[in-house]
């Protein structure tokens, strides 16, 4: 079996393992509810008549970026941990498949599963605004916003959320994880020195700021580490896409050494 047949499937056997979680999608059903019916009034929902499709979409995008996230780090933060405590890692490492193939089909089905209840979500909002606006190009802006700005958040997240309790086990990540999501995306610079605002901020006001063709909440604004907070634009919207993709990817090498050094020293 080659090595991309051998990823596929781990990623899909990973993918259908996930799918199936109820609290993936109950997390995502609370989430986007809460957040769709107690939005303020700068909402999506609340924009002007004549707002165009980008600029709503990008608006739901974010929206929904702020707080879905959260619940798919909660879910994802057991995944690796169960393997090891039900005895099923020992099986899976004895397979005829490379350690690095193994966890990257189990990020990539795992971001996979994660990822199909925001994209229904930012479907259900799109068939909502070409209904409530009367605009047909709602559903393929809905596609793209969950895309550039929804998409790369959600893979920096379940980097972390993978290989993070191998090391400080699943309850305390959950408890830093939400800790760092309000300090690292909704604290402003100026109250406390915070990554919000920044290119590396995964709810994604950066791609929303470029795809709305204006500022989308703290994308750029001032703080420490200026130099990640460049102006909003097409550039420095496609360099958060890339850092936030690369950034959790970070932790699965780390993890693929750490977890090879651990095999090597038990032979």
């Amino acid at each position: 079996m080659s090595g991309m047949s051998e990823l596929l499937a781990v990623g899909r056997y990973e993918f259908r393992m996930q799918v199936r979680k109820r609290s993936l999608w109950l997390a995502t059903l609370v989430l986007a509810t809460v957040i769709a019916l107690f939005q303020g009034p700068r909402g999506p929902r609340y924009l002007p008549a004549d707002a165009t499709a980008p600029e709503v979409m990008a608006g739901w995008a974010l929206l929904f970026g702020i707080v879905v996230p959260l619940g798919f780090g909660m879910v994802l933060a057991d995944r690796l941990v169960r393997d090891r405590r039900l005895g099923t890692a020992p099986l899976l490492e004895s397979l005829p498949i490379r350690p690095g193939l193994l966890l990257a089909g189990k990020y990539l089905g795992g971001l996979a599963a994660t990822a199909l209840p925001a994209l229904l979500a930012m479907l259900l909002a799109g068939g909502y605004e070409t209904v409530h606006r009367g605009d047909p190009l709602m559903l393929g802006w809905a596609v793209l916003g969950f895309a550039v700005v929804m998409l790369p958040g959600l893979a920096f997240v379940a980097g972390f959320a993978l290989t993070c309790p191998l090391a400080i086990s699943a309850p305390l990540f959950r408890v830093l994880f939400v800790g760092y999501w309000f300090w690292g995306n909704m604290l402003t610079p100026d109250f406390l020195p915070s990554l919000t605002g920044t290119l590396v901020t995964p709810i994604g006001d950066y791609p929303a700021s470029w795809l709305s063709g204006e500022l989308a909440l703290f994308a750029g604004v001032p703080g420490w580490l200026s130099f990640l907070r460049p102006e909003p634009g097409a550039g420095s919207a496609l360099l958060s896409v890339a850092l936030l993709v690369l950034l959790g990817l970070l932790p699965l090498l780390v993890a693929h050494t750490v977890l090879s050094r651990r095999r090597q020293h038990a032979a």
